[in-house]
């Protein structure tokens, strides 16, 4: 009887440590094992993040890498063993990353492609990220709340957004 109970356990920590191994989002934000860490995440704690995304690539058809950091940051430390519930993630885009938050018709028309990042931000909105775009930014770039994507939701501006997460308790990690 002990056996079976010691298996059985056994068996259920080893099934719930493989399920922090898989990647929260897949396909995007590649990570690497590194052997020898130092400093890891304290995988009881809750992280509450904002990523301040600003800028993007040249090139309408690539993926903004800032934007993909967002998936990175999950995977990495889910495969260290954060729970996803843990990590309380929100993401804005403002300045020239404005253009990553239009639906595929309105990307199309304006770039002649369609809107590469569109599966990871709605990847990253069904793993729980808030997705915000910043409404000044919006607004001056001369876009319709028809043409945004339905991932993203619009925040009066990324000031606001910023101010309102980081009151909240979260840490902002910026890019420029």
């Amino acid at each position: 009887m002990k056996k079976s109970i010691f298996l059985t356990l056994f068996f259920i920590s080893l099934f719930a440590t493989s399920q922090n191994l898989q990647p929260i989002i897949n396909n995007y934000g590649k990570t690497f094992t590194v052997k020898n860490v130092d400093l890891l995440l304290n995988t009881n704690k809750t992280y509450k993040v904002i990523f301040d995304v600003y800028t993007d690539s040249n090139s309408p058809k690539k993926i903004n890498k800032h934007i993909e950091t967002v998936a990175r940051f999950l995977n990495m430390h889910a495969a260290q063993g954060v729970p996803k519930e843990n990590m309380k993630i929100a993401l804005v885009l403002h300045g020239k990353a404005t253009k990553n938050t239009l639906n595929n018709e309105y990307y199309l028309k304006e770039y002649k492609t369609k809107n590469p990042n569109l599966n990871l931000m709605d990847a990253l909105q069904k793993a729980g990220v808030e997705i915000f775009v910043c409404g000044q930014s919006f607004e001056a770039y001369g876009y319709k709340r028809k043409h945004l994507a339905t991932s993203v939701q619009l925040s009066l501006s990324a000031l606001t957004a910023l101010v309102e997460y980081q009151s909240n308790g979260y840490q902002i990690i910026n890019f420029n």
